[in-house]
């Protein structure tokens, strides 16, 4: 599935995602990147670091870039699983009726959490916080994968049963493997 804007206007104005957008996102993870964004900046401060990352209109320039991808990213993984899925990324908003595994998800099992973690990154480079960047991003990509394992992962076993169980199998968690290092072809 390509990311055309006219198809990325159309995910985002399915009823489950504009719900998941006003039952999660807007409420909190919005609120919550801008709070952890501050407590970043603070941290800058507080341990003196510079003001600089980037020269700064560059700042701009290559945190849009990352946050841009990120969305492109959110908006194919998510077109999947509301389109091919039949239903919602988020449980709040209509568990996912069919088991999603082509596309963006045969190279891993969570895409999603690349796309946030670019959009957040982007954030922070945009804003000129090297803490926020090289320290609070990684834990909040260590904390949502952690979730995906403890919570998803068993859920998405039970509703999935065997298919979850051979599409895990086959298919990385979280770092698409095959991007990276193609598998042999035996003759």
């Amino acid at each position: 599935m390509s990311a055309s804007p006219s198809k990325s206007i159309e995910v985002l104005l399915t009823p489950q995602i504009l719900h998941m957008l006003a039952k999660v996102y807007v409420p909190v993870l919005f609120p919550l990147t801008f709070l952890i964004v501050l407590l970043g900046l603070a941290v800058d401060r507080w341990l003196g670091l510079p003001d600089v990352m980037l020269a700064s209109p560059l700042n701009w320039v290559v945190g849009g870039g990352l946050f841009l991808a990120g969305v492109v990213v959110w908006v194919i993984a998510y077109a999947a699983i509301v389109f091919q899925g039949g239903g919602s990324p988020s449980p709040t908003a209509g568990r996912t009726q069919q088991l999603v595994t082509t596309g963006i998800y045969s190279l891993c099992r969570y895409p999603s959490v690349h796309a946030k973690f670019l959009g957040v990154l982007g954030v922070g480079v945009a804003l000129d916080s090297w803490s926020f960047t090289f320290l609070l991003c990684p834990l909040l990509l260590t904390g949502s994968l952690v979730e995906k394992l403890w919570r998803q992962e068993p859920q998405n076993h039970a509703v999935f049963g065997e298919d979850w169980l051979r599409y895990r199998e086959r298919v990385p968690f979280f770092i698409p493997w095959r991007v990276f290092v193609p598998q042999r072809r035996s003759s």
